[in-house]
């Protein structure tokens, strides 16, 4: 489940979903570096600098894409240049919307909500993915996500459900456990 671990390239975006400013954005990383360093991904466990450094970058390149984009070219000859190999994979990332969902709803929960859940019904849910129904094998990769960040959901009154049982348009309370 290594996909689903924070990298600098998920932490950005979300930074910069929440408009964070240079101070605000700075604590967050290192809370998350602090607090949840078992959600990391392994190439930063024992690399706080490089944390921060490759979550900056990213940041910066959400913030002034077209700028970065526009001396995209100038860098990779710099690289040849000087002898390094430049691997355009290394700094390009993909992350499909279904597991940053997760990601984001846990780290919204901890980070920029007043209130510790966030609630939406599962017919909301499924219609982020494109989905009218949900099927097995949807259900399943969100019962990995929700296992892989510690999320349980509720419906109302605190009563604990399993979004294979209950119906589409309940609304869903979601916390983060422990």
């Amino acid at each position: 489940m290594i996909e689903l671990c924070y990298d600098s390239y998920s932490l950005a975006l979300f930074a910069v979903s929440q408009d964070m400013g240079s101070r605000q954005l700075m604590e967050f990383i290192e809370n998350i570096y602090t607090e949840e360093h078992s959600f990391l991904h392994p190439a930063y466990y024992d690399n706080k600098k490089m944390l921060f450094s490759d979550t900056l970058y990213w940041v910066e390149y959400f913030i002034d894409k077209e700028t970065l984009d526009a001396e995209f070219p100038a860098v990779q000859k710099d690289f040849n240049a000087a002898g390094y190999k430049f691997v355009e994979e290394n700094m390009m990332s993909e992350y499909p919307d279904f597991d940053l969902f997760f990601m984001f709803l846990r780290l919204r929960i901890k980070y920029t909500n007043t209130q510790d859940y966030i609630r939406m019904k599962l017919r909301t849910l499924l219609s982020h993915y494109g989905y009218k129904r949900r099927s097995s094998a949807l259900v399943e990769h969100i019962r990995d996500c929700m296992q892989f960040y510690h999320i349980e959901t509720f419906l109302r009154g605190d009563v604990f459900c399993d979004i294979r049982e209950i119906d589409i348009d309940d609304m869903i309370t979601f916390r983060i456990l422990g």
